[in-house]
């Protein structure tokens, strides 16, 4: 060791004489005085220097200073176990600062937002694809499948598994890209978002023929455009086609300065879930309207198998969409910005 631990022993001898006897008339054959008994104390002070010369500590001193080692000994430690819980990273949750515990692995608990994420993340791809197996089932088991235009009762059947998996599942999970795949870059999630939305736009106007040859190649000829099914659903179709473009211009298309950027994206995101919001309704007024015009023998009043099956499916509709609204605006799910998108937006501002 760089220091030099000196053990100083201090001895005090205290010297205890007996009392003197009282004056008393004297014995003939006094025994002799006993000799002066000493008692000897013996206390121990260490004291540690840096290699200068130890100093002598009395008992008195040695016996004072042992409260106040003791004070400052408890003191140092309440200071490090203050400076321990400061030093205690933390993370943040929906504006509220927690700490992050270790586990036994050295890995920090994961984000508790983020496990309910997850969790209803997997329940919502649950529910929409158990929705399209429902839909292939219903027209398949009661309604005889699929066709073209050579049997334009069957060629309709197209409609509604189309509009199923475009526009309202892969329209869902457009909107949830961002959110489930929180930790992919920025520039990948807009391609991404754009594509899907493409695949659901193909699948639409693939959808919408369909329904539109069915009633025309009909014998005799069905009206077209009539019902409020038809007039919200080509209204949620407009809405979809005009978001597509004006976010395609914002946010893909080189150009555009970033302010009017920043100033597009709140109604870039109200529209987008408006439409998909619209989509939904549309979708449930066309599967009543379905059950109830061709689901007659037994009647749909009666709530055959068929008719059930519309039901569950009008019900997973219903659950798809909410599970969707409420990922994609509840604010602890929001993704948060990684080093590439700093760099990207960097890149993105000094080109203009």
């Amino acid at each position: 060791m760089s220091k030099d631990s000196d053990v100083e022993q201090a001895v005090k001898e205290i010297k205890v004489e007996p009392a003197m006897p009282q004056e008393s008339p004297p014995a003939p054959a006094a025994a002799p005085a006993p000799a002066p008994a000493t008692v000897s104390t013996a206390t121990t002070v260490i004291a540690v220097t840096n290699g200068e010369k130890p100093m002598e500590v009395t008992p008195a001193a040695a016996t004072s200073a042992i409260p106040a080692a003791a004070a400052a000994a408890a003191a140092a430690a309440a200071a490090v176990t203050a400076t321990a819980e400061q030093v205690q990273p933390a993370t943040t949750i929906g504006g509220i600062e927690l700490a992050a515990t270790a586990t036994g692995n050295g890995k920090a608990n994961m984000d508790p937002a983020l496990i309910n994420f997850k969790v209803l993340y997997v329940l919502t791809q649950l529910c929409g694809l158990t929705m399209i197996v429902l839909v292939g089932t219903w027209i398949g088991q009661h309604f005889g499948g699929l066709g073209g235009t050579a049997n334009p009762k069957l060629e309709f059947n197209w409609h509604p598994l189309f509009m199923t998996i475009g526009f309202i599942y892969l329209y869902g999970n457009s909107i949830l890209i961002y959110r489930g795949f929180r930790t992919t870059r920025k520039k990948t999630l807009k391609l991404t978002h754009a594509g899907i939305h493409m695949a659901a736009f193909i699948l639409t106007v693939i959808a919408l023929k369909t329904v539109f040859d069915s009633h025309n190649l009909a014998s005799p000829p069905i009206p077209n455009m009539y019902s409020l099914h038809s007039w919200l659903g080509l209204s949620a179709v407009i809405v979809f086609s005009l978001q597509y473009v004006a976010g395609f211009v914002a946010f893909l298309a080189p150009g555009l300065r970033e302010n009017y950027r920043i100033a597009m994206m709140p109604l870039h995101i109200y529209f987008g879930l408006f439409g998909f919001v619209l989509a939904i309704a549309s979708a449930l007024m066309g599967l009543t309207e379905k059950a109830i015009f061709a689901i007659t023998n037994p009647p749909y009043s009666t709530l055959p198998p068929a008719g059930v099956l519309a039901n569950v499916i009008g019900v997973l509709y219903v659950v798809f969409g909410a599970l969707v609204v409420y990922l994609a605006t509840e604010p602890s799910y929001k993704r948060k910005p990684i080093p590439e998108d700093t760099a990207l937006l960097n890149s993105s501002s000094a080109n203009e």
